[in-house]
């Protein structure tokens, strides 16, 4: 053809050629190989990385762990309680136990409680007290020496429910049941109450504002009598009320209606207001028979003829005193 120029390799040409070739194959090939078992190694080495890191992960876990566990095992220290409000400490003066309340009848010459003690509850008691001018402590003194020597014939202790006569400053306490343990003449205008302490400056403050506007009245005994109390294990030797029983009997009514208020019983439908002196343990202890006697003396007639000024209405809850004047 024309134009076209045959051009043949001869033998020596030909193999040369086929040599280079098979050298760059093996070059290639030898290159690609290298490539190959570094990346191989690269891989080996990235393995055995991602082992140590998992393996130092898997340590790092077990000391977290450990420690959390410790840290669980050990006991958490326990806090100490926020110091109780110092109008609860004032109820209790000098107790450093308020959960704790044991029973002791040999601490109240043997008065056993009738009601169970409720942990919260506080003692409550209404009253008014009757101050005593010099000659009155005198002849109640010596009613007192003539009902212990009268029940003495027959073994029966007796004890007064007055300590320092004529001390007004001195404090009514109130016994296991809640009644008050007197250490004045006092009349009670209420059964023994029983308030949780956030109820305590509530009552006192609707029973206050109640009496506000009270007058000052007076009072004479007019009978000497004896009265058991409500669970019949106490008798009581008392001057019972005789002028001055309806002013009590007003003042009655209000201090009900505040109890009520806080679920609290009512005190005695139809009260005989009296201010006891003496009392011994038995319901028939102190009898008609010891009542009879005194009023053959002098000593009935001289304190019957006494008047007594009323000049405050006192709340009591526990050993708190919580006092109003009356106008």
């Amino acid at each position: 053809m024309s134009g076209l120029v045959e051009y043949e390799l001869s033998d020596n040409e030909s193999d040369n050629e086929n040599n280079e070739f098979n050298l760059l194959s093996v070059y290639y090939k030898t290159d690609e190989e290298g490539e190959s078992e570094e990346r191989k190694e690269n891989s080996s080495e990235e393995k055995l990385l991602k082992r140590k890191k998992i393996d130092d992960l898997d340590d790092e876990h077990v000391v977290i762990s450990k420690k959390r566990e410790s840290i669980l095992k050990e006991e958490t220290p326990r806090k100490d309680l926020p110091p109780l409000p110092s109008d609860f400490l004032q109820l209790y003066p000098g107790k450093k136990d308020y959960t704790k309340h044991i029973d002791d009848p040999s601490k109240h010459q043997g008065r056993i409680r009738s009601k169970p003690h409720v942990e919260g509850d506080w003692a409550t008691h209404v009253y008014v007290d009757v101050t005593l001018t010099e000659e009155a402590d005198h002849i109640i003194n010596k009613i007192e020496e003539l009902a212990k020597e009268v029940v003495s014939e027959d073994g029966i202790k007796i004890i007064s429910c007055i300590e320092n006569h004529q001390d007004n400053n001195s404090l009514n306490e109130l016994d296991p049941n809640g009644h008050c343990e007197e250490t004045k003449l006092h009349i009670s205008l209420s059964k023994p109450l029983f308030l949780k302490y956030h109820q305590i400056e509530h009552f006192w403050n609707k029973l206050r504002i109640g009496f506000l506007n009270w007058k000052r009245f007076s009072l004479s005994f007019a009978n000497i009598t004896s009265f058991s109390n409500d669970d019949k294990n106490r008798s009581f030797l008392a001057l019972e009320v005789g002028k001055g029983s309806n002013e009590l009997k007003s003042m009655v009514d209000h201090v009900n209606k505040v109890a009520e208020d806080f679920r609290q019983k009512p005190f005695y439908e139809n009260p005989r207001f009296h201010a006891s002196i003496l009392w011994a343990l038995g319901e028939t202890s102190i009898d008609r028979s010891l009542c009879d006697a005194i009023k053959e003396t002098e000593y009935f007639e001289s304190i019957t003829q006494h008047v007594f000024n009323i000049e405050n209405m006192i709340c009591k809850i526990g050993n708190k005193t919580f006092t109003l004047d009356l106008k």
